[in-house]
C-alpha cells in the first residue's frame, strides 16, 4: 500500500515537472516571437514605421495654382477666380471604428436653415468606403459650401475629427452668360481623362478646361501646384507648417488677352431679340481677329463651378433642352448659305469671264423654265432685266440661275473654296465644323448611300446659296469680309496675346495667313459695286444696315428651312468698303427676312464699332 502512495506521489511530481517544462517552453517561444518582432520592427522595418508614424503627425497639402485670365483687347477681365470652400472628409483623421462611425452619424444628423439634410447616406458611405483606400487623400463631401455651411461645420469641427475646410479656387465669370460659348468652362477631371498620357502631372479633384477657351488653352492656364508639409494632431487637424520641411509655392497660370472688344460684344449679345435663335461675328477681316461672337440660346458658364448636386440639375436641364443651349452656333451651327453665296456664284462668273458687268440675261419675270421644272424667284412680280450688280443689290434668283448655268459648279466650288468654304478655318475654339461645298464632281460621291444622282438642275439651287451647301456664321463672315479686303485669307482667331502672371509678354500672336483669298480688281470692284448698292440704293435689300457717315456693303439671305414656316435670315455686312476693318455675319433661325430681321442687327454692331461714344446701342 505504502508502494502505491509512494508511486501516485512520483507521477504527480512528474505530471507538475511537464507542466512547467511546458510553461517554461511556452514562455520562451512567446518570448522570442515577441523579441524576433521587436527586432523586425526596430530592425528591419525601421524606415518603413517611421515613415508612417511620420505620415500619421506629417501631412503633404498640395497647393492648387490659380488659373490664369481672360482678358479682351482693352485690358477688361472676362473670367477671374473666385475662392470656393470645400468640406473634406480625410479618412486617416479616424483613430478607430467608434469614431469614424460616430462621426458618419453625426454627418448625417446636420441639417441647412431649412431643415433640409446637407449629405445623404449613399453618397457619405461612397466617400469612406472610398477614402478607406486613400487614407491620405481628400474626399469630397460638399462642394463649393455657401459662407453659411462653413460657419456650421467650423462650429462643429471639435465632434468631427477627419473633417477638414479647404479653400481652392474656382472660375468665375462676371459677366454670366456674356461670351460663354467662346470661354467655355472647366469641370473636375474625369478618371477617364487622368488615364491619358498628356494628363498624368494632373491628380484626381484638379478641374480642367472641357470647352471653348479653357480647353484649347488649359496648359497656359493651369500654372503648377504648389506643396507644403504640416503637422496634424490626434485628431486630424492641421496644427501648423512642419519646420525644416521643403515648401513649394504655388505658381498661377499664364494669362490670355484676347481679340475680342468686350463692348462691342455686349452690343452684339444684347442685339439678338430675346427667344430667337442664331449668331452673330464680327472680326476683321484683314488678320482675322475676332472682335464678337454670340450664339443665342444663351449658356451660364458659372453653373460648371456650383456644387455636384445643383451641377447635375443644372447640366440635366442644360443638355436635355432641344434650344441646345450647349452648341455654339457661330463656329457649329450649319445653315444654307442662302442668296449670301450670290457673292461666290457672281465672283466666279466674273473671273471665268462667263459673266461680266454688262451682261444681260433674259429677264425675270418671276422664275425660270428649266426643262419640267419652275424655278421660281424669290420676288414673284420678278425683277426685269438686270446686270450683276443689280442682280446682287435686288438678289434676283433668276439672274443667278442663268449665271451658274452658263459657268458651271465646278467653277462656283472652286471659288467657295478659295475662300475658305467647305473646310474647317481653325479657329482657336474647338468643335468648330467644316460645312458642305459640293459641284457634279463630289454630288454623288458625298450622297452614294443614299444613291442620289447629279443632274444639271442642281446648278440652279447651287447658284443661289441652296441645295447641297453648308456653311458656319463664321465661314460666311470670314468668306464676305476676305473678298471686300483683298488681302488674302487669314486664320480666325481669339488669341492676342499670353501675358506672365507678373504681366510680362510670354507670346504675341501674328496673323496667320491661311489662303491667298483674292480675285482680280476687276471681279472686286464689281462685287464691292454690288455689297454697296445692296445697302446704299434706294431699292437694295440691305438698307436697314446704314451707318451714316460710314460706307458699308453688304449682302441679305434668306435660307430654305424645312423645320420651320420661316426662313432663315442671313445677313454679312463689311465696312468701310474702300478699305475694310470689320466684318459683321449675322444669323436668325426661323425669323424671316435676311433684310429685315438681319441687317438691323449687324447694324447696331457695325454703329457701336464706328461710334464707340455716341451709339445708342445698348451696352448694359
Amino acid at each position: 500500500m505504502y508502494s502505491n502512495f509512494q508511486q501516485s506521489e512520483e507521477d504527480i511530481r512528474q505530471e507538475v515537472n511537464l507542466k512547467i517544462f511546458v510553461f517554461i517552453c511556452v514562455c520562451i517561444v512567446a518570448f522570442s516571437i515577441l523579441l524576433i518582432r521587436l527586432l523586425q520592427l526596430q530592425y528591419f522595418e525601421y524606415e518603413n514605421n517611421l515613415k508612417r508614424a511620420e505620415e500619421n503627425r506629417i501631412r503633404k497639402v498640395n497647393i492648387k495654382a490659380n488659373r490664369g485670365l481672360i482678358l479682351d483687347r482693352n485690358g477688361v477681365v472676362l473670367v477671374r477666380n473666385r475662392p470656393s470652400y470645400q468640406i473634406s472628409l480625410m479618412y486617416s483623421g479616424f483613430k478607430n471604428k467608434e469614431i469614424r462611425d460616430s462621426v458618419f452619424e453625426r454627418l448625417l444628423k446636420i441639417k441647412d436653415s431649412n431643415g433640409k439634410r446637407l449629405l445623404d447616406s449613399a453618397m457619405l458611405s461612397f466617400s469612406f468606403e472610398r477614402g478607406r483606400w486613400q487614407k491620405f487623400r481628400f474626399q469630397r463631401l460638399i462642394e463649393d459650401a455657401a459662407p453659411e455651411i462653413v460657419a456650421l461645420f467650423e462650429e462643429h469641427s471639435e465632434e468631427l475629427p477627419g473633417i477638414e475646410i479647404l479653400v481652392e479656387s474656382r472660375r468665375d465669370y462676371p459677366f454670366g452668360m456674356y461670351g460663354a460659348h467662346v470661354f467655355g468652362y472647366t469641370s473636375e477631371i474625369s478618371e477617364q481623362e487622368l488615364e491619358l498620357p498628356e494628363n498624368a502631372h494632373y491628380v484626381m479633384g484638379d478641374r480642367i478646361g472641357k470647352k471653348g477657351l479653357e480647353l484649347s488653352y488649359e496648359q497656359e492656364f493651369r500654372g503648377n501646384n504648389g506643396l507644403r508639409f504640416v503637422e496634424v494632431n490626434a485628431m486630424g487637424r492641421e496644427m501648423g507648417i512642419v519646420e525644416g520641411m521643403p515648401f513649394i509655392a504655388p505658381i498661377s497660370g499664364n494669362s490670355i488677352v484676347t481679340t475680342l472688344d468686350w463692348r462691342l460684344q455686349k452690343v452684339a449679345e444684347n442685339a439678338i431679340p430675346e427667344g430667337l435663335k442664331g449668331a452673330i461675328v464680327a472680326l476683321n477681316p484683314q488678320n482675322g481677329e475676332i472682335y464678337a461672337m454670340v450664339s443665342r440660346p444663351p449658356l451660364d458658364p458659372n453653373i460648371f463651378s456650383l456644387e455636384k448636386r445643383e451641377l447635375h440639375k443644372a447640366w440635366a436641364s442644360v443638355a436635355l433642352d432641344t434650344a441646345k443651349p450647349l452648341t455654339n452656333r457661330a463656329i457649329s451651327g450649319l445653315y444654307p448659305p442662302a442668296s449670301v453665296f450670290k457673292v461666290i456664284t457672281a465672283a466666279a462668273g466674273l473671273e471665268a469671264n462667263t459673266l461680266s458687268e454688262y451682261t444681260r440675261y433674259k429677264s425675270c419675270g418671276g422664275g425660270l423654265r428649266f426643262g419640267n421644272r419652275y424655278a421660281k424667284c424669290w420676288l414673284a412680280r420678278g425683277h426685269a432685266v438686270l446686270n450683276v450688280v443689280g442682280a446682287l443689290r435686288e438678289s434676283c434668283d433668276v439672274f443667278f440661275y442663268q449665271a451658274g448655268l452658263d459657268m458651271g459648279s465646278e467653277r462656283i466650288g472652286d471659288m467657295g473654296r478659295r475662300f475658305g468654304l467647305g473646310s474647317k478655318l481653325g479657329v482657336d475654339i474647338p468643335n468648330e465644323r467644316s460645312g458642305l461645298l459640293i459641284d457634279s464632281a463630289s454630288y454623288e460621291k458625298w450622297f452614294e448611300k443614299k444613291g442620289w444622282k447629279w443632274s444639271a438642275g442642281e446648278i440652279l439651287n447651287i447658284a443661289i446659296g441652296q441645295g447641297a451647301l453648308l456653311v458656319t456664321p463664321l465661314q460666311q463672315t470670314v468668306m464676305v469680309g476676305t473678298l471686300a479686303a483683298g488681302n488674302g485669307l487669314y486664320k480666325p482667331h481669339f488669341l492676342k496675346e499670353i501675358v506672365s502672371p507678373e504681366g510680362e509678354l510670354v507670346r504675341k500672336i501674328e496673323p496667320e495667313k491661311i489662303g491667298e483669298g483674292k480675285v482680280s480688281e476687276r471681279t472686286r470692284n464689281i462685287v464691292l459695286k454690288g455689297l454697296y448698292e445692296v445697302v446704299n440704293a434706294p431699292n437694295g435689300t440691305g438698307r436697314r444696315a446704314i451707318v451714316p457717315g460710314v460706307t458699308v456693303g453688304g449682302k441679305t439671305g434668306s435660307a430654305e428651312n424645312p423645320h420651320g414656316d420661316k426662313t432663315h435670315a442671313w445677313f454679312v455686312a463689311v465696312a468701310p468698303l474702300d478699305k475694310p476693318e470689320i466684318a459683321v455675319g449675322v444669323v436668325l433661325e426661323n425669323a424671316g427676312g435676311g433684310g429685315a430681321m438681319a441687317a438691323p442687327i449687324a447694324q447696331k454692331v457695325l454703329d457701336a464699332y464706328f461710334n464707340p461714344l455716341t451709339s445708342t446701342a445698348v451696352t448694359e
